[in-house]
């Protein structure tokens, strides 16, 4: 069986449970302590951030490395064009959103007010071993800031580079938000944008649905985005090719 090491509400492990899913492939998930988690992603990877997928004897750990680990290994169902030029510009993008991930999640985090929800989210699947996960709340936020970088300069430059990308998509599909990316199917460059984008538009199903602890500036900011074609092209591309198995 395979196994997938993960942080449920992580966006990145997100696109390697959608892109198993897609490729039909059983999997289990084991929820690995924030944190904590790099005693074991150390051991298996020699890595400090998840997802790590262990496939039989063969362990692979990056969401990118994991999806081009998949295409060969499983070639049902592919997400990457047989199209020379068509397989670049789908590479290409995959990089590109992969990078803007990064600036989803910082300026979310930056958005934050009040904790407790996401608290909630990141923490609800981990038993309350003695009470050492509630005791782990403040460490957990202080830690998230630190390791993101949540500073307002940066906060403000995540802000930007996530608006580039937003516009990155609207361009790609000329406004349209039943087109694909690359070509007339679905392709790795959908999955990573739509997954690490999905945060700020919180489609029904995903681990962030119901997530609150932002202001109501920041909610009106959100709105407005989801209104975007680039919105509306996240929330149907949940709606209409992301089909769970786990």
């Amino acid at each position: 069986m395979r196994t997938l090491y993960q942080f449920p509400i992580s966006h990145y492990c997100e696109k390697t449970r959608w892109h198993l899913d897609h490729k039909g492939l059983d999997f289990q998930v084991d929820n690995l302590f924030p944190g904590l988690h790099r005693l074991k992603s150390k051991r298996l990877a020699n890595i400090v951030t998840l997802p790590i997928l262990k496939d039989g004897e063969q362990v692979i750990g990056d969401s990118t490395q994991i999806a081009l680990y998949l295409e060969q290994r499983y070639p049902q169902r592919p997400l990457l064009p047989t199209d020379v030029a068509q397989r670049a510009e789908v590479l290409e993008l995959e990089e590109q959103f992969d990078r803007l991930g990064v600036h989803v999640r910082r300026w979310l985090y930056g958005q934050i007010k009040q904790w407790d929800s996401v608290m909630h989210a990141m923490l609800k699947v981990y038993r309350p071993l003695l009470g050492i996960r509630d005791l782990m709340k403040p460490v957990l936020i202080n830690g998230v800031q630190r390791l993101y970088g949540v500073t307002p300069p940066r906060v403000a430059k995540s802000q930007a580079e996530l608006l580039e990308g937003l516009a990155l998509i609207e361009s790609r599909i000329h406004g349209d938000p039943s087109r694909y990316l690359v070509g007339e199917q679905l392709t790795l460059a959908d999955i990573s944008a739509a997954a690490l984008f999905a945060p700020l538009f919180t489609p029904a199903g995903t681990p962030w649905e119901g997530i609150a602890g932002h202001d109501a500036k920041t909610q009106a900011f959100l709105d407005e985005l989801h209104a975007h074609p680039a919105g509306q092209w996240v929330m149907r591309r949940y709606a209409e090719d992301r089909q769970r198995r786990n």
